[in-house]
This record gives C-alpha cells, structure tokens and sequence, in this order.
C-alpha cells in the first residue's frame, strides 16, 4: 500500500474526504481484499486511540510571557509590536471608517430634528417644558410662604419624558 493510499484511509476514518471521493474509497475497500485488511486494521488502531489528559500551564508561563511583552515594549517603536494606528490602515478602510462616522452624524440630525409624532400632533398647545416652569416659579422667589398644610404645587411636565423620571 502507497503512502497516498494510508493517507485517503486516514482521513476517511477521520471523515475529512469529500463524498465523492469518499464513496470512491468505500467501493474500492469492498473490491480489494487486502485494501480491506488494511482499512479494518487502521480502523481498529483508530478506535483504540485516547485523547492524552490535558497538561496544565507550567508554572510562570504568564510570567514569562509578560516580561518578553515589557521587554519587547523597551526594545522597539510601537509598530514593530503589531500596534494598530490609523496611519496604518489602508486608505479605504479610513475612508469607509469616514463615510459611516458622517452618515450616523446626519442620520442623528436628521432624526432630531423631526422630534417626536405625538409633539408635532399636539403642536403649540402642549404642556410647558420643566425649564418653563422653573423659570416661572424663579420670577417670584419671595412670595408669601405656603400654608403648612398646603399640599406642594403640581408642576408640569412636558411629553419629554420628565414626568416619567
């Protein structure tokens, strides 16, 4: 048996062969005696096969790797590290970076400036902003006091959102 031949069986038992391929190699082992022999063998080798238990990271390896990272920091400029800066993207990776950053800020706009459905349906009549009723009651700070058993001034809200906090 060739080389090529234990490497088709392998990755047949592994399942990596194309289905074309793999039909291929089923009929052939069903023609051929010793190709059978050899498939039933590496099958039984396959099947007896453990996975190894996994080794645990040697002690100081996070140390050694850290120390090779500072020691690499003080030997070169920033860009023999792999850094990543803008200067080294290619041109229409900062141009498309460009192109969505100004989209989102006209979409933005756009969105805030059209407000809210129920603000333009309510038009000029609508309840006072928080500002507006602050400033009304700052116009007149030394008014008389309210009586004590005077319940605290409903203020308005406006549809913003205020009334909700």
């Amino acid at each position: 048996m060739n080389h090529g031949l234990e490497v088709d069986l392998l990755r047949l038992l592994h399942g990596e062969l194309q289905p074309e391929a793999a039909n291929a190699l089923r009929e052939r082992l069903a023609r051929e005696p010793e190709l059978a022999a050899a498939w039933q063998r590496l099958e039984r080798i396959w099947e007896g096969l453990a996975p190894p238990p996994p080794a645990p990271v040697p002690m100081g390896f996070t140390g050694r790797v850290m120390a090779r990272v500072h020691e690499a920091r003080q030997e070169g400029p920033p860009e023999t590290l792999g850094a990543i800066s803008w200067s080294a993207a290619p041109t229409w990776v900062r141009a498309s970076c460009a192109a969505a950053l100004l989209a989102g800020v006209l979409l933005g706009a756009g969105l805030g400036s059209r407000g809210r459905p129920d603000d333009r349906q309510r038009g000029s009549e609508s309840v006072p902003a928080l500002t507006e009723s602050y400033w009304e009651l700052a116009e007149a700070p030394n008014g008389p006091p309210p009586p004590a058993d005077a319940a605290a001034p409903v203020l308005p809200s406006s549809p913003r959102g205020e009334g909700r906090r």
